[in-house]
């Protein structure tokens, strides 16, 4: 052996150690700056001895150019998902459980004399990933997908450095072998992320979960290996056949950390009830200083062949569960009640809060909706207050401590409280006459051009990347943008000198922002009509109106002079004038020595209903019920989204939107459905989507739903069709599962648009 090629293999074996010191032991031996140095040292030797490569060496990590999509790859053996437990029904329910499995085996003669033996782990909330090794060389890494195909993201799963590209010992692995597990972000890395994002004015992911799941579809692995991913691994799937690997999880779990793999630093052998709670309580106790986020424990029975026999159902082993904790609560305390200024006007109260951590991380707000949630909650400032995070996301108010209540504190009067004017530009406020929220009455108001602005940009709008809120709120504040669309005027430059910070600490978007939001304006110009509609902010015009109007014009003109939205508003005001001329109203008027009306203007409104009906119908745009006159006879919109649209486009605002999308050349097209709307595969079904799927963003799943006929609703109900699955899916699983919703994945999905 050459003085290069020992070197060569010093350098892998010490980087690798080094690898392993920094991610499983958090305690690196050497500085970033030297770390890099070897890997530089490495990187030439090899390039100058091509012949001494080796696809399992740490400079394979990142390398090649990016990728245009993902490959499907077939599981050797499925992924299933695990069912759920909830804390809410405590011991009762793990009791269930055990009992279960004990059945099953007794069923089949299998339930030995001596108590079954649980494993406890943390139930890491990360995304689930298949890594197969053949001959000790890491050769492919698959999301779960569907459970039975995922993409392969090998190159994105080499850049997590703790996944070792060739196993140690690996003799006492067979050939063939897949290493179950979970990706992660680390809790540091998510700060670190968030911090950057928000300095760049990118909208934040909302959690580690959906930012390591972000990473992992990156395209450009080297964005994949910035966002410092880690692997922590809890079981297998195919092996060679004939293959034992362990008697037990726990062995397995040890096997699996002499291999080289990363598993859990803290596991639970238990063999009762008693024992799997007391397990899960303790679990609970220290899970928030792992570096990572946990939603519950994993219960596993820890005989592997005694799994065997209990079995499996088509989505979940038997022999497992998943127990949720609760939402986490804590108490502090309300120092001061804000008020934010949205899109439309809207005045929306912010409970500003001592820092009091919950759920893994520091919250200092929350919302408090409205004026009408405060004083049904009673909520003061100054109150000691009950917060969690609703689905450990979101912080909300639970309830106050009356008790706790200062002597001082007085009801809270939202009009006093903002002196009968907007916060953000002193104009007029008014109450909305049928919710219950204030209103901001300036159109000029600069809070509700930078939300409009900000809600354009939106993901599910025009989605122009870089624009977040920071960036939204210094182009109007700058007075770069009056109104949303005079983003289409600015050039790159004028982005790019853009300042998101102070006067006195400057802060420059930069060059490769200023690209990002002018390469996504760019290609927003060719978004069809719904997401046009959307982005918008016409007033009652929500994601799913969009859609709904889109499908029946071609034009946003034609939806400014809607014949259709025209017949539903004369629909509205002929059924009045029914109801008013109605013979049994006129029998009690003339009783009460009233006038009786007209009997000929009463056949009249009924024939002229009749016509509009009818015009609505023949277009596909209403249809009708069993019941009379009228009664159940339900459009696709409805009258008070008819008069906003129509009266928006009839106004002075509206009116110069059309005229400077005219002088910007963007002319969105809708799609409207063929007179024979029958054939549509999903026509009238509602579908929910979950989870993160193999090829489709959630947003072209949801174009594809409601092209093809369908709604799509954002939450599982009685009246929910289908739920559309992809990887790592949440609670509306389970819910759809409770509810007996069928569950289809994405590949179902598409063979149901090609029907």
């Amino acid at each position: 052996m050459t003085a290069a090629q020992r070197r060569i293999e010093t350098l892998r074996a010490e980087i690798e150690e080094h690898n392993r010191r920094y991610y499983e032991e958090a305690q690196p031996a050497i500085s970033d700056a030297q770390y890099d140095e070897l890997l530089r040292e490495l990187r030439e030797l090899e390039e100058a001895h091509p012949e001494w490569a080796d696809a399992s060496s740490p400079t394979q990590r990142i390398g090649g150019k990016p990728v245009t999509g993902f490959q499907s790859v077939r599981h050797g053996v499925p992924m299933l998902s695990l069912d759920n437990v909830f804390a809410r029904d405590g011991a009762e329910a793990i009791r269930k459980f055990v009992v279960s499995v004990e059945n099953e085996l007794r069923k089949k003669d299998s339930l030995p004399e001596a108590a079954l033996a649980w494993l406890v782990e943390p139930k890491i909330d990360g995304v689930a990933i298949s890594l197969r090794y053949e001959d000790g060389i890491f050769v492919r890494g698959a999301t779960r997908g569907d459970g039975e195909t995922g993409d392969d993201i090998t190159g994105n799963l080499k850049t997590v450095r703790n996944i070792p590209l060739r196993l140690k010992h690996a003799g006492d692995a067979p050939r063939v072998i897949e290493v179950r597990g979970e990706v992660y972000m680390p809790l540091a890395a998510f700060k670190r992320l968030q911090a950057e994002q928000e300095a760049s004015g990118d909208p934040p992911f909302a959690n580690p979960r959906n930012a390591a799941a972000g990473a992992l579809k990156q395209l450009d692995a080297r964005v994949t290996a910035s966002r410092r991913l880690q692997f922590l691994s809890y079981g297998t799937g195919e092996t060679t056949p004939g293959a034992a690997l362990q008697e037990t999880q726990e062995g397995l779990l040890n096997l699996l950390r002499r291999l080289g793999f990363p598993v859990h630093a803290r596991t639970w052998l238990v063999d009762s009830v008693e024992g799997i709670m007391g397990a899960i309580h303790e679990l609970d106790a220290i899970r928030h200083d792992f570096p990572f986020e946990t939603d519950g424990a994993v219960i596993k029975l820890n005989d592997i062949a005694l799994r065997e026999i209990a079995g499996f159902t088509t989505r979940a082993p038997k022999w497992a569960k998943a127990y949720k904790y609760a939402s986490e609560q804590a108490e502090t305390v309300v120092r001061a009640i804000t008020v934010q200024v949205g899109r439309t006007g809207v005045l929306t109260p912010v409970a500003e809060l001592a820092p009091v951590f919950v759920s893994g991380s520091t919250v200092s707000r929350a919302t408090l909706h409205n004026e009408d949630e405060i004083r049904r909650k009673d909520i003061r400032i100054g109150d000691t207050v009950i917060i969690e995070k609703a689905g450990e996301v979101i912080p909300a108010v639970v309830r106050v401590v009356t008790e706790k209540r200062p002597a001082t504190a007085a009801p809270f009067d939202f009009l006093a409280h903002i002196g009968g004017k907007c916060p953000a530009c002193g104009g007029p406020v008014r109450r909305d006459a049928n919710y219950a929220w204030w209103i901001c009455e300036n159109p000029a108001c600069p809070a509700q051009k930078t939300r409009r602005l900000e809600y354009l940009a939106k993901r599910s709008a025009l989605e122009i990347e870089s624009l977040g809120g920071i960036v939204a709120d210094k182009l109007v504040e700058s007075g770069l943008v009056k109104d949303p669309l005079d983003l289409f005027d600015l050039t790159e430059e004028q982005l790019a000198v853009l300042s998101l910070g102070t006067a006195t600490e400057p802060r420059i978007l930069g060059k490769k922002h200023a690209a990002k939001i002018v390469e996504a304006r760019e290609r927003a110009r060719s978004l069809p009509l719904a997401r046009w509609l959307f982005a918008l902010a016409i007033p009652e015009v929500g994601e799913t109106t969009a859609y709904d109007l889109a499908q029946f014009h071609r034009t946003i003109e034609e939806v400014a002079t809607s014949p259709l939205l025209r017949d539903v508003l004369e629909l509205d005001r002929l059924r009045q004038e029914v109801e008013e001329t109605k013979p049994s109203r006129r029998v009690k008027k003339e009783t009460a020595g009233e006038p009786s009306g007209d009997p000929a203007r009463h056949a009249q409104a009924v024939a002229e209903m009749t016509a509009a009906m009818e015009r609505l119908e023949r277009a596909g745009f209403a249809e009708r019920t069993r019941k009379k006159e009228g009664e159940g006879f339900v459009t696709t919109a409805g009258p008070v989204i008819a008069r906003a649209v129509l009266g928006y486009f009839a106004s002075a605002p509206g009116r110069a939107l059309l005229s400077r999308l005219k002088a910007l050349g963007i002319d969105p097209q809708g799609t409207p459905r063929p007179g024979d709307a029958a054939h549509l595969p999903l026509l009238g079904k509602s579908v929910v989507i979950t989870g993160t799927l193999p090829t489709l963003k959630r947003g072209q799943a949801a174009d594809l739903i409601r092209a093809a006929g369908g709604s799509v609703s954002s939450s599982v109900s009685r009246k929910t069709d289908f739920l559309l699955v992809g990887a790592d899916a949440g609670s509306k699983l389970e819910e759809a599962r409770a509810s007996g919703v069928r569950e289809i994945g994405e590949e179902e999905f598409l063979l149901m648009l090609k029907a």
